[in-house]
């Protein structure tokens, strides 16, 4: 055994050049491969950019655009690349927040205001219902005592009328 592991050692001692070249040339085709994910990985995220600049509005490359201020002075400025499209995406993406936040409260005033108006309706049915049974029970008084009469007078007929909805006519 141990003489198989000197023989093998020698092997590799004598042949120490040939394995060097190998090994560099390992490491070298891994660099390679290395790269050329790197690249294609580049060139995806150019591919990406593009589009999203192309759909943001503005251009990624660098470029000197003609400006004028509030006073109407025109300067040129020069934005490097991709300046211009990283500022169009940012104020459109505090738009959108804008947008979203103003939606937000429209929508909260709006369930505000139905909830007032559920509320009122609530009110108003109970006070219906309220009012309906104050007025079956006078219209229960008042036909025992139109019975107890035998005639059908003024109250009974106010009772009726608060039953019916209508309101007295000598009001």
């Amino acid at each position: 055994m141990i003489a198989a592991l000197r023989a093998l050692w020698g092997a590799i001692r004598n042949a120490r050049e040939w394995l060097t070249l190998v090994v560099v040339g390992a490491i070298g085709a891994w660099l390679y491969v290395q790269l050329a994910e790197t690249r294609a990985d580049r060139a995806q995220l150019q591919a990406q950019v593009n589009v999203i600049c192309a759909s943001a509005g503005s251009p990624f490359a660098a470029a000197t655009v003609r400006l004028t201020d509030a006073k109407g002075k025109t300067t040129d400025v020069a934005f490097a690349r991709g300046a211009r499209c990283e500022q169009q995406v940012a104020s459109l993406v505090a738009f959108r927040a804008d947008t979203d936040r103003t939606t937000a409260e429209a929508l909260a005033a709006a369930m505000r205001e139905r909830e007032g108006k559920v509320a009122v309706d609530a009110r108003a049915a109970r006070d219906a219902v309220e009012a309906l049974a104050s007025a079956t029970k006078r219209m229960e008084i008042a036909d025992a005592e139109a019975q107890r009469l035998n005639r059908l007078d003024h109250n009974w007929w106010a009772a009726f009328n608060d039953l019916a909805g209508l309101r007295d006519p000598n009001r």
